[in-house]
């Protein structure tokens, strides 16, 4: 996540953390916690086991992206293909022709969205240098990672870690993970069924330093694909930077096989002269 984004007010986290936040900087007794709440052991350990069972996904859906520099909020149904580590591959379609109407390709911190009926909204960002003027201070590629990959679960020490409450009535925990003393993601989890009680993200809040709300991104609808515990509806959304990207999925398919050819920025960036705009953006 770009540091720039963290320079977030604090004002942004009142309406979403509430009452959450006044206690994340206090020391909570497990023993004040109804009967029956987690452990933070426990909680860490059903994420990363369920995390460790999706390699890849591909799926249909539709979804939305909204930015202010994008001037109006674009719905587009079509397709989706993610891989690990962060790997995302967009490709969203006319709803009555099926025509491609939007393509976004997510490969570490580089990222092409494409407009391909409108070039003058055509952003890139590629090797960390930004191109034909990316107005976007939070990058698809931070988005991506939001929704799909927010931390690496295991290797979260257990002393950052803390169960902060409990509603034994809708089975739902809050946990707060820290660093170096500061909160860094507030995440509300539950149980998707009495048949399954593996513990599963619902919403998860990234703060900066200061605390203020950097992102939220909620997951819902999850369903069983082998042996995984899968959201298909997420929503990312970063507060400060009026921000939002949403996914509704159907026919999701598991650890399928996701070709190259769908996340070859390079490729597609010298089909569409990226090269030669580069090279005349240095005259």
């Amino acid at each position: 996540m770009r540091t720039r984004l963290a320079a977030g007010l604090l004002a942004c986290a009142a309406p979403i953390l509430a009452a959450g936040c006044a206690g994340l900087g206090q020391s909570v007794d497990r023993t004040s916690l109804p009967d029956g709440a987690p452990s933070s052991e426990e909680v860490l350990r059903d994420l990363a086991a369920n995390d460790s069972l999706i390699q890849s996904f591909r799926s249909g859906g539709s979804f939305t992206i909204e930015a202010p520099e994008l001037k109006a909020i674009k719905t587009f149904s079509g397709s989706i293909r993610f891989r690990r580590p962060a790997d995302l591959s967009v490709i969203g379609r006319q709803r009555v022709l099926q025509v491609t109407v939007f393509k976004l390709i997510c490969v570490g911190q580089e990222f092409l969205m494409e407009f391909p009926n409108s070039k003058d909204q055509s952003f890139y960002q590629l090797e960390g240098e930004q191109f034909e003027d990316v107005p976007f201070s939070v990058s698809p590629s931070d988005i991506a990672r939001e929704m799909f990959l927010p931390e690496d679960w295991a290797a979260v020490k257990r002393r950052d870690a803390r169960i902060i409450d409990f509603d034994p009535t809708a089975e739902t925990a809050v946990m707060t993970l820290s660093l170096d003393g500061h909160p860094r993601r507030v995440l509300e989890v539950g149980r998707v069924n009495e048949q399954d009680p593996r513990w599963v993200l619902r919403k998860n809040t990234r703060l900066a330093d200061n605390g203020a709300v950097l992102a939220v991104t909620t997951l819902d609808d999850y369903t069983l694909a082998d042996g995984a515990l899968f959201p298909t509806r997420v929503e990312a959304v970063f507060p400060t930077e009026e921000t939002r990207m949403r996914f509704a999925m159907r026919e999701v398919r598991l650890n399928a096989a996701v070709p190259d050819e769908y996340f070859n920025i390079r490729e597609r960036a010298r089909e569409l002269n990226l090269q030669e705009r580069q090279a005349n953006s240095n005259d």
